[in-house]
């Protein structure tokens, strides 16, 4: 075979080998992905006291329908300092950089470097004696790529994929961690109205024996009644004033987790609060929509979707370990034994070519990992019927709870319209001495029970909105998520040489909407 047959044979061959590489290239083992198809959930059931309305809801700014400036200020201000939201921001900026280190398996790594030895070796003659040669310097500096895969299955842009989805799942994770601090603050603020409102109640009742305990001191002074008397009124007031400092307690407690949601700490909170308003209440109910709506609005949701497409992923990258894997090692350098050498083309040194390495026999071990990973996804598949079976029923019982405490607080204030004046007048007719004290003192105590049972159920009512707002899910559609998840969702994944702010910044922004 002549020079020009063999050149041709070179050419073709290598031709070959690179369609052969390209083809290759183009094709990944393992699942791709398929979105789980809708589980049947039948529409929410409207119970008494409160519809169930298909209609899609409307929940963006739902802490505005309760028409209360301050629950408006402390959600924006947890938006804006909340450490739970901050750390979510983070893991989307590590998740983001989970992506590029995946991005980067694709390139080759080059490293530069250069050194300097002072060399003495030894030669053995033939002999057998040693002789020592002159000691030389040696000069060097280039580029070496040490081993660039070429992803001929699949193995790195399954990896890709699965880093993508974990990115994606990081955004989802941090709107679930916004509807979740909204619903938190707007309880917490709830029950310290709730709480403000039944310990005005009890200042009043205890005011009312505080001067029943005065007409009944003068009475047995009197001798009008007995010692047996004057105790019962006694105790009945010392129960009453027990209730006042376990109340101003509850406060207190409820002001310091305010303060933690809203990054601040404790104490301030508590004079900010200090005035009582009333316990507020959205005048209409919100419509629900139907179940299906919760698998594209609710976060958990969302976030359980895309651990399941990271996990088939995932197969795909331990299925790739049956098959041969191609890298390309090579260096170049310039060497030489004095420093000006350096810069002569003729002391080049390179070396440059393909390793192919393929695990024949691993004991099994390739196709463990394969069925691990897939007993991971069918877990994760599982899990995420799971999440949306959860969802579904979280709405429904909130639903109940809502129409419940409407219910409680109806039959309460039916009560309360009931009893306003005829306690006045048993008051006024024990002071004439016509009824006993034990009627007045158990009346009193009903009173008391109705009253408190009104503030309780109206706190209630309106804690049990918030958890219906929060359990659809939704109030995070407008809300810009962190600059390092706003372009997760991109079709070939993040730009990862788009200039980020700093994470201080990231962390500290609030989600504009």
């Amino acid at each position: 075979m002549n020079f020009s047959a063999k050149q041709a044979w070179t050419t073709l061959t290598g031709a070959l080998i690179f369609g052969c590489v390209f083809a290759c290239a183009s094709c990944m083992v393992g699942p791709d992905y398929e979105q789980p198809k809708p589980i049947p959930v039948e529409s929410f059931r409207p119970v008494e006291g409160a519809q169930a309305n298909p209609k899609e809801a409307e929940l963006e700014g739902w802490w505005k329908n309760y028409n209360d400036p301050m629950l408006t200020s402390l959600i924006e201000r947890a938006e804006k300092n909340n450490l739970t939201l901050q750390q979510a921001t983070m893991n989307i900026a590590a998740f983001r950089s989970g992506f590029g280190i995946s991005l980067s398996q694709l390139f080759p790594t080059v490293d530069l470097g250069g050194g300097y030895r002072r060399v003495q070796s030894n030669q053995v003659t033939n002999q057998g004696s040693t002789t020592q040669a002159a000691p030389f310097n040696y000069w060097q500096y280039g580029a070496a790529m040490p081993s660039w895969e070429i992803d001929l299955f699949g193995r790195i842009r399954r990896g890709m994929e699965a880093s993508k989805a974990r990115l994606e799942g990081s955004v989802q994770a941090w709107r679930l961690s916004l509807v979740t601090v909204r619903a938190d603050v707007a309880n917490a603020y709830l029950a310290v109205r709730t709480f403000q409102a039944q310990l005005a109640i009890v200042k009043i009742n205890v005011d009312v024996l505080e001067q029943i305990y005065k007409v009944n001191k003068s009475k047995f002074q009197a001798q009008t009644i007995s010692q047996i008397d004057l105790s019962t009124t006694a105790a009945q007031l010392a129960t009453a004033r027990a209730m006042i400092p376990k109340l101003q307690a509850s406060i207190q407690q409820q002001c310091n987790g305010l303060s933690v949601l809203v990054g601040e700490g404790p104490g301030p909170m508590q004079d900010e609060l200090r005035n009582p308003t009333a316990i507020p209440l959205p005048e209409k109910f919100v419509d629900v929509g139907i179940p299906a709506d919760l698998m594209r609005r609710r976060a958990d949701v969302l976030s359980a979707e895309m651990d399941l497409q990271a996990a088939t992923a995932e197969i795909g990258v331990a299925e790739a370990n049956y098959y041969p894997t191609l890298s390309l090692v090579g260096d170049f350098s310039l060497a030489a034994s004095d420093f000006s050498g350096l810069g002569s083309w003729s002391h080049k040194v390179y070396s440059f070519g393909p390793t192919i390495q393929w695990n024949v026999f691993s004991g099994g071990m390739i196709t463990s990992q394969v069925h691990q990973k897939q007993a991971i996804a069918f877990r994760l598949a599982i899990r995420w019927k799971e999440t949306v079976l959860k969802a579904a029923s979280e709405v429904q019982t909130s639903i109940g709870n809502y129409a419940g405490a409407m219910g409680q607080m109806q039959a309460y204030q039916t009560g309360l319209d009931e009893i306003g004046a005829g306690f006045e007048l048993m008051t006024a007719r024990y002071k004439a001495g016509t009824i006993q004290l034990n009627d007045v003192l158990d009346f009193q105590q009903e009173v008391l029970k109705v009253q408190v049972g009104f503030v309780q159920s109206r706190g209630l009512a309106a804690q049990n909105m918030v958890e219906l707002y929060r359990t659809l899910g939704g109030g995070w559609e407008t809300a810009e998520v962190p600059d390092a998840g706003r372009d997760a969702f991109e079709k070939n994944g993040p730009d990862m040489l788009k200039s980020m702010p700093s994470l201080e910044q990231q962390a500290q922004a609030t989600p504009a909407t």
